[in-house]
C-alpha cells in the first residue's frame, strides 16, 4: 500500500530538476526582454541627441539667412562706418568675435560662443538645457542630457571658405560621439 500512495503522490508533484528548468527558461526569457527594454531607451536617446543636432542646425541656418543684408556698424570706436552684412562678413562674425569686420579677424569663436550667437533662435529652455548640461570649463563641446547619457556632444565648428564648385555653403553643427 505504501508503494501506491507514494507513486500517486509522485505525479503530482515537481522534482527539483523540473523545478530549477524552469526557473532557468523564466530567466533567460527575463534577460532578453530586460536588454530589449534598455536597447530601446538607448536608441530613443540616440534619435533624440539627433533631433538635438537638428534644432541646433536649423538656428545656425536661420541665424545666418537673418544676417546676411544689410548693413551693420561692428565697431564701437567708429560708429559712423557701416559695413555691407555680406556672407564673407557675416562668415567672419560667425568664425571670429573681435575685429571680425576687418581684413584681419581675430580670436576664433569657441563652439559655445557661436551657440551664444545663435541663442534668439532656440528657445530659451533648449538653449538653457544645452548650457546646463555642457562640461564646465570645456568650451569646445555643447551637449544636452541625452547626449550626456550616450556619450555624445556637438560641435560648431569654423564656418569653412567655399572651395571649387561649392557656392557658400552653412555652418555645419557636428554631433560627435557614439
Amino acid at each position: 500500500m505504501t508503494a501506491t500512495h507514494h507513486s500517486a503522490r509522485r505525479a503530482h508533484a515537481f522534482s527539483l530538476v523540473e523545478v530549477l528548468l524552469v526557473l532557468a527558461i523564466i530567466s533567460i526569457m527575463a534577460a532578453l526582454v530586460i536588454n530589449a527594454f534598455s536597447n530601446a531607451a538607448q536608441d530613443s536617446r540616440n534619435v533624440m541627441a539627433r533631433q538635438q543636432q537638428a534644432t541646433i542646425q536649423s538656428a545656425v541656418n536661420n541665424w545666418v539667412a537673418g544676417q546676411i543684408g544689410g548693413y551693420e556698424a561692428p565697431d564701437s570706436g567708429n560708429p559712423g562706418q557701416l559695413y555691407e552684412r555680406t556672407v564673407s562678413y557675416v562668415r567672419n562674425k560667425y568664425n571670429y568675435k573681435t575685429a571680425f569686420w576687418t581684413a584681419t579677424p581675430s580670436a576664433e569663436r569657441s563652439t559655445m560662443e557661436r551657440l551664444a550667437l545663435v541663442a534668439d533662435y532656440l528657445d530659451e529652455d533648449t538653449y538653457q538645457h544645452l548650457i546646463d548640461n555642457s562640461p564646465a570649463g570645456d568650451a569646445t563641446k555643447a551637449r544636452s542630457g541625452a547626449m550626456l547619457k550616450t556619450g555624445q556632444h556637438v560641435r560648431l565648428p569654423s564656418w569653412a571658405q567655399p572651395t571649387g564648385a561649392a557656392r557658400n555653403p552653412y555652418p555645419k553643427v557636428d554631433l560627435i560621439g557614439s
